[in-house]
Formats: C-alpha cells, structure tokens, sequence
C-alpha cells in the first residue's frame, strides 16, 4: 500500500468548535479538511489495526491519516513539534456530549466529515445497550448502566448524543440532554427534527431517495459488522448531510449525490465491494449530499473467536427502523 507523508504544522491548528458530540480537545487545519482529536493509544491502534486487517470496514471510518505528537496536552499543540510529519495512508465519545479533554500525548489525525458542505447538518448517534467494556471501574459503570435505563441506549441500543441543525439563518444546536429525553416510542421526534430541511429543500421523491440511500449506508456498517467479531463500547454513528436547500436541491437533481470515491451504497441487506478509485488522486472530490460513518473507537477492538457484537448491531437495526418509518411518510 502506497504511503505518503504530509507537512502538518501543530502553530496553525485551531481549536474545532463545529462538532456536534465528543470531548473538548478536537483540532482543525486552517483548510478545515483535517481534525485532531486527542485519543488513547488504544483508539490509535484500532485506526492502525483496522488499515491492515479490516480495509473494508476501514472504509466506513472516517479517513485515518495518521498520529501526531501533541507534548504534554492538546492545548500543547501550538508550541510542540512544528515540524513533525503526518503519515497519511490512502486506504483510509464517554458519552458526554462535550466532554473534558484526554489527557493525552497522542493524537489521530482524520479528516473533518463536515468538510465539504456549506451548511452540514450532523447527527451523532451513540450505539449500543451496554456503554463501557469488562473491566471498566464499578462507579463509572453505573453510572453509564443507569444513563442507558433512562435513556433509548437501553431500549434500542443507541441514543441521539447531540446534533445540530441548518434553520435556514443559523444553527440549531442539540446537546446530550436532548437526546436523553426521548424513549423508544418518542425518538422518531428527534430523527424528524434533523430531517426536517427536506421537506423544505426537496420533492418527496428526492427525500424519500435520499433516506433511502442514507439507510443503505447504515446497513453497509451493519453487514460489515455481521461478518466480523468485535466489541465497540460507546462507538458513534454519525450522519451529515447538506443543509442548504438550494445546494442540496441541486445536488438530488444532478449527480453528486453519492459518498466519497463515487460508491454506490449497496440496497438494503446486501454489502458492494468498493471499487478501485480510478480517478487522479490530486482531484478534487465534487460536492456530496451526504456522508454515513462509525466514529469513536476509544473502547474498540477486533476480537477472534468472541463472534458478532450484537451490542452495537442492535443499535444499527433499530436506526434503521427509524428511517424506515420516515420514509414511509415520504412515500405513502
């Protein structure tokens, strides 16, 4: 696998103010293609692991490019190591919704999921019913056992962890309180909220095709993980897609509609084998309407002989029931 090094200067990132969950802490490039994000090193071995095992699921993270070298924090970053490289390869949150930084030398760089939009609307989405791994110290386990029986994290296996929404002028922001007021049957008003933009900015056959497209792509996640054995302790789904009506209206009406590297997500139930990007690498991606991906792998791990993690898979299904029901709205 072809490998290329990047100049990254730690002077010029700035802190990322966009996102719609996680921990304080999380960098920005002056371009806005890039994040660094603090993490553990195990976050930064289940990057590296998954490039060399798992390139398939690989391709439903955001792209990996590397580890950078902070100092002593992340706030450190802007006096430290002006010079270090960042390797990037070509393959490619604690359930606070901000929460404290990681104290941490170490951090991944990826590339920034809302790049590319002019206005991202961005939904996170915490997954699972069980929230922390073996071995997690009893004060803090139950605390997390008692926020998922308050919460859909212990009905449907995931929870609505913060979003934030293009209103037509400005942002609406959604903290983790938000999320955590719903149950199972009154979730479906928090999944409308964050769809909301189109029934503004789209024909119901273009909504209905974009929910469905968005759906195949969580299913894509879900069949990966049907085939693989892992366990993702409080992993995020996230979904972005464009919130300016005009911009998305003629993206439904063009042909840039699709992911990065142009895949066709597959129909719901099957899995399609990327295709090998053809296309010069120095190109510019064109605009997209949406993106689909797993995030957060603080408490993951790739684990032979444990079979499936039913426990984050749960949580995929049951998104995917709630898209479901928005699309039989859009179609009935």
């Amino acid at each position: 696998m072809a490998v290329n090094s990047r100049q990254l200067d730690p002077s010029t990132l700035k802190a990322f103010e966009n996102a719609a969950a996680g921990h304080d802490g999380v960098l920005s490039d002056p371009t806005g293609e890039v994040l660094v994000k603090p993490c553990t090193a195990a976050e930064a071995d289940f990057y590296q692991q998954t490039l060399q095992d798992q390139p398939d699921f690989a391709e439903l993270m955001p792209t990996f490019m590397g580890t950078l070298h902070l100092g002593t924090s992340a706030q450190a970053a802007e006096s430290t190591a002006a010079q270090e490289f960042v390797h990037a390869s070509q393959a490619q949150k604690d359930q606070r919704s901000h929460g404290a930084k990681i104290a941490t030398e170490t951090a991944i760089v990826l590339e920034n999921l809302e790049h590319g939009f002019s206005k991202p609307n961005v939904l996170d989405l915490k997954l699972g019913t069980k929230l922390y791994a073996d071995g997690t110290a009893l004060e803090k386990a139950q605390r997390l056992d008692k926020v998922a029986s308050e919460t859909t994290s212990g009905s449907l296996g995931f929870r609505i962890s913060g979003m934030k929404v293009w209103n037509g002028e400005s942002l609406d922001k959604y903290d983790k309180l938000y999320g955590r007021k719903f149950d199972a049957g009154t979730v479906k008003d928090g999944f409308a909220t964050f769809f909301s933009g189109l029934s503004v900015g789209l024909k119901r056959d273009q909504a209905a095709e974009l929910l469905e497209t968005i759906e195949a792509e969580i299913a894509k996640a879900r069949n990966a993980l049907e085939r693989l054995e892992s366990r993702m302790y409080s992993a995020s789904l996230l979904i972005v897609y464009e919130g300016d009506n005009a911009a998305l209206e003629t993206l439904m009406s063009g042909v840039s509609k699709t992911p990065r590297l142009q895949e066709k997500a597959p129909t719901r139930g099957e899995v399609q084998q990327s295709e090998d990007d053809e296309e010069d690498e120095d190109e510019d991606e064109p605009p997209i309407a949406y993106r689909v991906k797993m995030i957060d792998f603080a408490h993951a791990a790739w684990t032979p002989g444990q079979g499936k993690d039913e426990n984050t898979i749960t949580g995929l299904k049951n998104i995917e029931k709630q898209m479901d029901m928005l699309i039989a709205r859009l179609t009935a």
